[in-house]
């Protein structure tokens, strides 16, 4: 059971959406929310280095704390039962967003965007955060960008990780009374050294049929939600990317399987949250 949901707020649309994307989910699932805003001490020109100008630094202390009162009392007005805290902290927002959470907590976090649409980036502070908590992560792209889950998409590829993906993803299709796809992506890799092998790339096709038939029996059997299964002949990142559609809440192991089998792991998820137009959780093996 979820305890606690970490979310970061920095006063922005995108950090503000992450917030009540949170809030929603901590309602949903019984769960503490956290509101974490992290500030940088001002330094006085001139003055020595290290010294901060007290003016200064309350100013933004009190702008701070103003900012996430405001947010705390918006989702007052939505979930007036959810338990809600802040936090102001002057630390790194990658670390404290991530510190003492368990591996049954969660952290949500918001995306930076320069002209939206394809050019929105993930920052530095956010990919450091997916690749280092201990928690799965969520990453919201910012306003329009969810509603009412509908569907669950969750990525497989046979390894430890996808499972845990996998887990996740039902655990959380069952909470929502959503249907559940799990998609899984192949590729041929030796289609330009051996174009008229016909038959190896058969084969290929057939291991990766069968896998995704596994995985797909294996989830019908522990969760109550309707699960079916999608196979694409394209990278994971593609295929995931071409199946998700608004309502939909994304699944992603941070680890994958080696060989044939495609991999859920590095460039393939940071081009996932560089580029994703719905929520995704990345949920990583310890």
């Amino acid at each position: 059971m979820t305890k606690q949901i970490n979310v970061g707020f920095n006063g922005s649309a995108s950090s503000s959406e992450a917030v009540l994307w949170a809030a929603a989910e901590a309602s949903r699932r019984g769960s503490r929310l956290r509101l974490i805003s992290c500030y940088s001490s001002p330094v006085i020109p001139g003055a020595g280095y290290g010294l901060t100008a007290p003016d200064a630094y309350t100013s933004i202390l009190d702008e701070t704390h103003d900012q996430l009162a405001h947010m705390q009392s918006v989702i007052a007005g939505s979930h007036p039962d959810l338990q809600v805290t802040t936090l102001a902290s002057s630390d790194p927002a990658m670390s404290v967003l991530i510190d003492n959470v368990s591996a049954d907590d969660l952290v949500v976090i918001g995306t930076s965007s320069h002209r939206g649409g394809a050019d929105r980036l993930l920052g530095s502070t956010a990919r450091h955060v997916v690749r280092h908590s201990s928690c799965p992560v969520v990453v919201v792209p910012g306003p329009g960008s969810w509603g009412q889950t509908e569907r669950i998409v969750v990525g497989v590829d046979g390894s430890p990780v996808s499972r845990q993906a996998v887990q996740w993803a039902g655990d959380e299709a069952d909470r929502y009374g959503a249907k559940l796809l799990v998609v899984h992506a192949w590729m041929y890799p030796y289609m330009h050294e051996f174009p008229n092998s016909s038959q190896a790339r058969d084969l290929t096709n057939v291991d990766a049929a069968c896998l995704l038939d596994r995985e797909v029996e294996v989830v019908r059997e522990q969760f109550a939600a309707e699960v079916t299964g999608r196979l694409m002949e394209c990278s994971p990142s593609a295929a995931l990317l071409s199946t998700v559609r608004h309502g939909d809440l994304l699944v992603v192991g941070s680890k994958g399987h080696g060989a044939i089998h495609t991999t859920l792991f590095g460039s393939t998820v940071s081009t996932i949250l560089d580029q994703c137009a719905v929520p995704t959780v990345v949920v990583r093996s310890a």
